[in-house]
């Protein structure tokens, strides 16, 4: 007799455990969402002032980019246009700030070009605007590999004409 009776369907249907696993897998992405936003907004504030701050003490009208850089001191660089039109950054020190329009400093492509014609086997991984000894700089981060050994370097310079200022080598691994 046992054998005609009919078997209970399983509680768990594979449409069930795919609901299930939709709304696990969504669920873990919003909590990623919610915790990656909780740590990134004291930065977003951070940079949301930085820009206010540079768009009051700079003349700007608008806002590129921005980002914080770290060497001497801290400073956030502030790219934008003026009410003129112009590309314009500005750096903000603690208590000062520095603006100047990008014509009046060395673009970006050609601070690299005259890098790349003394040094052509280095390897640039980054060039961005900085602040040294208290004045506008490019900084150049790149390798070097000489003799099986890969080196690498910061050098530094001067964002008004484009004059070397220094080399640190770091070292070798």
């Amino acid at each position: 007799m046992r054998a005609n009776r009919r078997k209970r369907p399983p509680v768990m249907s594979a449409g069930r455990w795919i609901t299930l696993s939709a709304a696990l897998i969504i669920l873990i992405l919003v909590a990623l969402n919610w915790y990656y936003r909780s740590v990134q907004s004291p930065v977003w504030r951070e940079e949301q002032a930085a820009e206010a701050e540079a768009k009051d003490r700079g003349s700007l009208s608008s806002v590129d980019s921005s980002y914080h850089y770290v060497w001497d001191e801290p400073v956030w660089i502030v790219k934008g246009k003026d009410h003129n039109g112009d590309t314009t950054y500005v750096w903000l020190k603690q208590n000062e700030s520095i603006t100047l329009r990008a014509d009046e400093g060395l673009a970006k492509a050609d601070i690299k070009e005259r890098f790349l014609l003394g040094k052509p086997d280095a390897n640039i991984s980054h060039l961005k605007l900085g602040l040294f000894g208290g004045q506008p700089v490019w900084e150049i981060f790149y390798s070097r590999d000489q003799a099986g050994v890969t080196n690498h370097y910061y050098e530094f310079y001067r964002f008004r004409d484009g004059v070397f200022l220094i080399t640190y080598k770091l070292p070798a691994r």
